[in-house]
């Protein structure tokens, strides 16, 4: 599928700021699921932008020195995203659970096993464990998981905010997709299984049934037995499919949070953010440049005295 996105943030201030420092992380990744094609990141008041690689994914940083009194951010990206059979190899007869009990598996997943900023897998071990009971395989555990949560949970944006912690997600069975990924993994915590969290974008379609295209999205992804992430979407009851674009993991929100920064100036200000994801034809792929080589062969190479 070939998706398009266009993600704008604007922030307007009470007065002007004299400086602001900003981290962005909208860049979709490109791996074996999906592959950007194309990526522009626009700053207002303009802006040199950088970029650097972090073991989530790409971060884009500016810096904006003159007195501004709002600044806008426009990503635009265009994804082919591929549709992978999550279950493709793996056998959900035969029992699996006793792979993830090896201490090189805790040592190599530790920072996807132990609580983070906004995830205490004690809280929802009792969930977990009910979603646990009868499942012979970590694949089917996933599944059931996904179910519970989707059911147990209601979707209220007014519910949560964007601190809001699993112990307060659990307390108030109520939040946004933020919030089912961070309950869902932790429950996978809780039961052993490593999960990390992961911020995107979701393509919808026509399904109005669907949430999380009027802005990012969020779903978790476990680790399988053979080795291979898989993403699952407990607000939608879906696994990962070629509708979901990844642009950063981490282990909560904390690691993946779309924009941050720090400014000098008042500290009132106005958020909007709008986000579209739509599926476009080939013809919008950009043909490749192709450039001469250079030098030309012509040219007579000297060597530096």
């Amino acid at each position: 599928m070939l998706l398009r996105v266009r993600h704008r943030t604007e922030y307007r201030y009470a007065g002007n700021v004299l400086e602001s420092h900003n981290e962005l992380r909208l860049e979709p990744q490109s791996d074996d699921r999906q592959k950007l094609l194309d990526f522009k990141v626009t700053v207002e008041p303009d802006a040199r932008v950088w970029s650097h690689t972090r073991a989530g994914g790409n971060v884009h940083h500016f810096t904006l020195r003159e007195p501004h009194d709002r600044m806008a951010v426009t990503a635009e990206s265009l994804v082919r995203t591929s549709l992978v059979n999550p279950y493709e190899g793996l056998n959900l007869l035969v029992p699996d659970w006793d792979v993830y009990l090896g201490d090189a598996m805790r040592w190599e997943q530790a920072e996807f096993l132990s609580a983070s900023r906004f995830i205490d897998p004690v809280p929802a071990r009792e969930l977990a464990e009910a979603a646990k009971e009868g499942q012979a395989t970590v694949g089917t555990f996933l599944g059931e998981l996904n179910q519970r949560i989707h059911s147990w949970l209601s979707y209220d944006p007014d519910a949560t905010h964007v601190h809001s912690t699993v112990s307060e997600v659990l307390q108030g069975r109520a939040g946004v997709c933020q919030d089912f990924a961070h309950v869902a993994i932790a429950c996978c915590r809780a039961v052993g299984v490593p999960a990390r969290y992961v911020s995107g974008y979701l393509y919808t379609g026509d399904d109005g049934s669907m949430r999380g295209e009027a802005a990012t999205h969020a779903w978790a992804e476990a680790l399988l037995p053979d080795g291979r992430w898989i993403g699952f979407d407990p607000t939608n009851n879906l696994f990962a499919n070629d509708r979901y674009v990844r642009t950063h993991i981490g282990r909560d929100y904390d690691d993946c949070a779309p924009t941050r920064g720090v400014f000098l100036g008042p500290k009132t200000q106005a958020l909007r953010v709008s986000v579209s994801v739509h599926q476009v034809s080939e013809d919008e792929v950009p043909v490749p440049v192709v450039r001469a080589p250079w030098p030309p062969s012509s040219m007579t190479h000297h060597q530096q005295q």
